[in-house]
């Protein structure tokens, strides 16, 4: 808000979004206290992981990057197939 005591639509929305945000954190992280209170974590540490880790979600089918489905996940073994451009004796 201004100094004159009049409304800036801009400054209100912005504050209202911020508290929305919080509103949802806030709820976000007590279901996963409570979900880590059900499942007996044996540690303050898993709870602790569970709690920040409560904003992730698992990804689903469409979520894939690429429609490749043979990707070469070694790039270094296809080198290691192939044979060597020069043959370079090494003394013993």
């Amino acid at each position: 808000m201004e100094a004159d005591g009049a409304l800036d639509p801009a400054a209100l929305e912005r504050e209202l979004r911020a508290a929305v945000a919080a509103d949802e954190r806030r709820e976000r992280e007590n279901e996963a206290k409570l979900r880590a209170v059900r499942q007996r974590v044996p540690s303050y540490e898993e709870f602790r992981n569970i709690v920040l880790a409560s904003h992730l979600k698992p990804l689903e089918k469409k979520d894939k990057m690429g429609k490749r489905k043979n990707v070469l996940w070694n790039p270094c073994a296809v080198h290691a197939k192939a044979p060597q451009a020069s043959d370079v004796e090494m003394p013993q």
